[in-house]
């Protein structure tokens, strides 16, 4: 419920008129210079803020030429994945079956899936160790293209405080996940040809590799630009003619009303600048 800034009384939904029913002053002039002054004060903080954030994404995406290259090869990261990956062929008596294995194609073949016959062998025991191998093979194979895609989109996060901790985490769990599914995915080909004999083939193909040491680059590059790295540059944004780090460091980025700011006004006066 709404109250009147001068006499405090708690207006009414039926108090319509713009003037208090219990004091008469006028709602909507009251104090309508300090009021402006405290929505200015709050809009420039919040526009200090924003442009901190703008200026640390602009670093991490091309503030040096090592960044650029971090996003050229993140970028190369995601791409490894669509290079082939695996392949795996199936012969019988009434089909010859050989499939090439990248993130696309292990996309279609998750959506399609038939769950009710998966479950099936799953319980055989001639093959259970093997649909147990390849569920994992594939369910790690996702999780390590999740890691390079959220690389990706964070990237513009890099310069923030966690940013460097961010990119190493979710590279290496990119290597872990993928280096697991590698092996998985060869102890599945191991396990089935046990099972089957020569009726399914595969292989593990360079693509693989490629997104592993796509990732270690990754790390690599991440390392260097934090080792290298100088300060983000940033651009100076005042509150009412005081520079915001200052503003910050004595006054806080609270939002104001018109009583916390009446209370370091004078304060304020001391660190205002002429803007250039």
């Amino acid at each position: 419920m709404a109250v009147c800034p001068k006499c405090g009384r708690k207006l009414k939904l039926t108090d319509i008129k713009p003037t208090c029913p219990g004091c008469g002053v006028n709602l909507l002039y009251y104090k309508i210079e300090e009021r402006l002054e405290v929505d200015a004060i709050n809009a420039e903080l919040e526009h200090a803020k924003t442009q901190k954030r703008v200026d640390r994404a602009k670093d991490a995406i091309f503030g040096t030429p090592l960044a650029i290259v971090r996003m050229v090869l993140l970028v190369l990261v995601v791409g490894m994945f669509f290079v082939p990956l695996a392949t795996f062929h199936a012969v019988g008596p009434y089909f010859d079956n050989t499939s090439t294995l990248n993130a696309l194609e292990i996309y279609n073949a998750v959506s399609s899936i038939d769950f009710d016959g998966m479950m099936v062998l799953a319980g055989s025991p001639v093959l259970k160790s093997s649909m147990m191998f390849l569920a994992i093979s594939g369910v790690t194979i996702i999780v390590s293209v999740f890691c390079a895609l959220l690389e990706l989109i964070f990237s513009f996060l890099s310069s923030s405080p966690h940013g460097f901790s961010r990119n190493i985490i979710l590279a290496s769990l990119g290597i872990v996940t993928a280096v697991a599914s590698l092996i998985t995915y060869n102890k599945f080909l191991v396990s089935i040809q046990e099972a089957l004999g020569g009726l399914v083939t595969g292989s593990v193909k360079v693509g693989v590799y490629l997104v592993i040491a796509a990732f270690v680059l990754c790390i690599v590059i991440n390392i260097i630009i934090k080792v290298k790295k100088s300060p983000v540059k940033y651009t100076q944004s005042y509150v009412d003619s005081v520079p915001y780090e200052e503003f910050v460091e004595h006054f806080g980025d609270k939002k104001y009303d018109m009583a916390s700011l009446e209370a370091i006004k004078e304060e304020m006066d001391k660190y205002k600048v002429t803007e250039n």
